[in-house]
């Protein structure tokens, strides 16, 4: 894992996304890429910036987008220049296409290996037609996401996994980028599966089967009888002071979204815990 990039609207939550990605990226030997979209045309982004939008007459729209573009591009020279450090390199980039349509092609032209993301947590009624930033990302990026609320960086001594062992399949590509921050960070990693099963002991050996499968070390396994998955996760992770929730997902778009958020989402709108969501359907 070499690259982390980090979306920002230079608000305080964009910022604590950013610390979050540069503590991280320490003991990954990574470095991160900071990353403002413009709600224009990626080819239009020089255009803009020179001035010279709209031909020989420019109108005070492009004047002032042209303005405000020169005034994003000083701040992100600003945060390069802060939060760059020794040991972990940051870079800032001003790119267009709108927020989603920009990250995705960003991410075609560069080698990055997982996003980082703020998030409030809330949704509005715009959103709920489209998807909130963080709801994008995780059903179109090939690459994780880890979304956080929480103003504060907590060390990730301990991460949580939940699973549905009676419900979907896996392999060990989807475990890759897990199982690189756990032997980096030297975190414990807790492979949870909340069930309606009454046949613990079984799905104990498929947990302990499925770590084997993505070769895990310093694991340890248990299974949850709770008819609420998230709940029983949210609490298990607040109970053992998890500083990560995993979450393997196939979170997919289109009208399912009318009817029902992914698990993956909701955690993401509900935990005060940083959540990596690995969307299996893009591996």
């Amino acid at each position: 894992m070499k690259t982390i990039l980090v979306p920002t609207d230079f608000s305080s939550l964009s910022d604590h996304a950013l610390d979050f990605a540069i503590q991280l990226a320490k003991p990954l030997k990574a470095k991160v890429e900071v990353i403002h979209l413009e709600e224009i045309p990626i080819g239009d982004l020089s255009l803009h910036l020179s001035g010279e939008a709209g031909g020989s007459s420019i109108s005070d729209n492009a004047l002032y987008n042209a303005q405000l573009f020169r005034s994003n591009k000083q701040k992100l020279e600003g945060i390069q220049q802060e939060y760059s450090t020794g040991s972990v390199p940051v870079k800032a980039f001003q790119h267009g296409g709108g927020f989603l349509n920009g990250i995705q092609h960003y991410l075609t032209e560069n080698d990055i290996d997982m996003v980082v993301i703020g998030t409030t947590g809330e949704e509005s009624i715009q959103e709920f037609f489209s998807g909130n930033h963080t709801e994008q990302l995780i059903e179109h990026l090939n690459v994780p996401v880890i979304s956080l609320q929480d103003q504060q960086f907590h060390p990730i001594e301990d991460i949580v996994l939940g699973l549905d062992i009676e419900d979907e399949k896996y392999t060990r590509k989807a475990f890759e980028k897990v199982k690189i921050i756990c032997e980096a960070l030297g975190s414990t990693l807790h492979i949870i599966d909340v069930t309606k099963s009454k046949d613990d002991e079984k799905m104990m050996e498929l947990l302990n089967k499925i770590a084997k499968i993505a070769g895990l070390t310093n694991y340890l396994v248990d299974v949850i009888e709770d008819k609420d998955s998230k709940t029983a996760l949210l609490d298990y992770a607040e109970g053992t002071g998890a500083g990560l929730i995993v979450i393997l997902s196939e979170a997919k778009g289109g009208l399912n979204r009318f009817f029902q958020h992914s698990f993956a989402t909701s955690m993401t709108k509900e935990s005060s815990i940083p959540v990596l969501t690995v969307n299996k359907s893009h591996l």
